[in-house]
């Protein structure tokens, strides 16, 4: 008896974990960007790429309920910012630390990233268009915004049609006189 038992519980086994198991072609994949600012440190934006669904995304704009019970399950703990330099990103003061990273929206199509830390989260509304190429997975991307300010950065995100962003600016790279020693 205790033969069969063994071999009928592993097949069990075994099937539930097919069944709850994803397609490796749709799993959201975990990808890092990093800015590194010699003397200053490092900036890094790690997040899972979410797969695009367009047909949940457009129930979640008809249904504020859902929209906000899948954005608080699902969204807005998507990655992690971690900022070895003080920065301002979309208007907002981010100290140095580590920050879970999320995403928000409303009815609208206005994209937020959220930064949490300390059980605060600061919201970041971002400047959006829906005029790209469909994007398949989430991505980001932090490179320079302007060659005469050396200080100037932007954060993008795609998903879907969106593309939304904001300005990063690092103040320690603005332009500033160093006194001079005697």
């Amino acid at each position: 008896m205790k033969r069969t038992i063994v071999p009928s519980v592993l097949v069990i086994i075994a099937a539930v974990s097919i069944a709850l198991g994803h397609d490796p072609r749709t799993v959201a994949k975990d990808f890092t960007h990093t800015l590194i600012i010699e003397g200053s440190g490092k900036l890094s934006v790690s997040y899972k790429s979410l797969h695009w669904n367009e047909a949940a995304y457009v129930s979640f704009k008809k249904n504020d309920q859902l929209r906000t019970r899948v954005l608080n399950a699902v969204w807005k703990k998507i990655g992690k910012l971690d900022a070895e330099f003080e920065c301002v990103l979309g208007g907002a003061k981010i100290a140095k630390g580590s920050y879970d990273l999320g995403i928000t929206f409303d009815a609208n199509d206005n994209f937020s990233l959220i930064l949490g830390n300390g059980g605060k989260d600061t919201i970041i509304p971002l400047k959006t268009a829906s005029d790209g190429p469909l994007v398949d997975f989430l991505a980001f991307d932090i490179r320079p915004s302007d060659p005469n300010k050396p200080d100037a950065f932007v954060v993008e995100g795609r998903g879907g049609k969106f593309r939304s962003w904001a300005e990063l600016t690092v103040p320690a790279l603005s332009p500033h006189e160093h006194e001079m020693k005697k």
